[in-house]
């Protein structure tokens, strides 16, 4: 098969790395179009994939249209240069370009209709829309579920052991304890309009944690000049062993959050997106591994913080809950591989 991915987030670089190898390991072209939002160029320079670089996040709702034409553009182009058998994406362009060729596109999702535009944008066109099989929507003869959740393309044990080294290259001493601090910038299509932590309460945690033990911060945006020494300065891509052996996460991150779940790392954020993310409320409801407040309740988060901070051997508790969500869910890189390679239910390929 030759497969191109359409990657426009760093997120997306995880999700699909090891599906790209995997294909790649079984014969199969692959190419990449990526996008420059955050570190997504550096983690996939990193792991060495090739790729091709079109658009850049954009403010407003105009210049995230004209970016989205241009990528629907450039990912047409590529496809017709591949003769692309399928488009793999989590994102409009790639659902897009794959219904202006005639290509099938598989669009996965996990945030669903709660995505808004971005959702619609992308799931009409697409020819499959797969997601986690917690999810709560029914999309009709095009919907395949998997067993799984984004986080386990990447961080199943399959593909993912953390490495201790990185505490060394924090400066974590043994038995330290240290926390891991997440700010999003909400400059994404589908956050448009929602809100996470607020600026006030973003220094109280900070100053609460930093009471407690050390403190990590990645951010997505600039942070204040007293706490540039805090901001995570190593490599982006090892910024998941640091969090695998992290007391606890706080932010405003979903993607983040159920990264750690699935590393059994405690987490807690504030986002106005709580409650209407079905993967998120799992691991909520089904594993206590991460719990949620709307930005109206920030300071019940710092309250949660506070509780949390007094069980130094939150992680331990937690632990088989942790290992009952890894008996649950599969390695979906592995899924996705055997996925496109059996073919069905994807379209019927038309020779061009």
């Amino acid at each position: 098969m030759r497969v191109l991915f359409d990657i426009v987030h760093p997120a997306h670089v995880h999700f699909f790395k090891h599906m790209i190898r995997g294909l790649e390991k079984h014969g199969h072209q692959t190419r990449i179009v990526a996008r420059d939002k955050d570190v997504t160029n550096a983690l996939l320079d990193r792991l060495g994939f090739s790729y091709e670089t079109v658009g850049k996040p954009k403010k407003n709702l105009l210049g995230m249209a004209g970016e989205l034409l241009r990528r629907d553009l450039a990912l047409a182009k590529v496809a017709r240069e591949l003769r692309a058998d399928v488009i793999v994406t989590r994102n409009p362009a790639g659902a897009q370009a794959g219904r202006l060729l005639g290509i099938p596109s598989v669009f996965d999702t996990d945030d669903g209709k709660a995505a808004g535009v971005h959702f619609w944008s992308a799931a009409p066109f697409a020819h499959v829309i797969t997601t986690p099989d917690c999810a709560d929507e029914d999309y009709g003869h095009r919907h395949v579920k998997y067993p799984g959740y984004k986080q386990t393309a990447y961080l199943h044990p399959n593909h993912f052991t953390p490495d201790r080294g990185v505490l060394g290259e924090l400066g974590v001493n043994p038995g330290e304890r240290y926390f891991i601090v997440r700010f999003v910038a909400m400059g994404a299509s589908h956050d448009v309009g929602e809100g996470g932590l607020p600026a006030s309460v973003k220094r109280t945690l900070v100053d609460k944690l930093r009471a407690r033990g050390r403190v990590f911060i990645s951010s997505e945006g600039a942070l204040p000049e007293d706490l540039q020494p805090l901001r995570f300065s190593l490599p982006p891509d090892r910024l998941h062993d640091a969090l695998a052996f992290a007391d606890l996460l706080v932010g405003d991150s979903q993607t983040m959050m159920a990264e750690a779940a699935v590393l059994g790392t405690p987490s807690l954020r504030v986002s106005s997106w709580t409650g209407r993310l079905a993967y998120l409320t799992e691991l909520e409801e089904r594993y206590g591994l991460t719990f949620a407040y709307t930005p109206a309740r920030a300071q019940e988060l710092v309250a949660h913080v506070e509780r949390w901070l007094m069980e130094p051997s939150l992680r331990t508790t937690l632990a088989d809950s942790h290992q009952r969500l890894l008996r649950d869910k599969v390695d979906i890189a592995d899924w996705f591989v055997r996925f496109l390679e059996a073919g069905a239910p994807l379209p019927t390929y038309r020779q061009r």
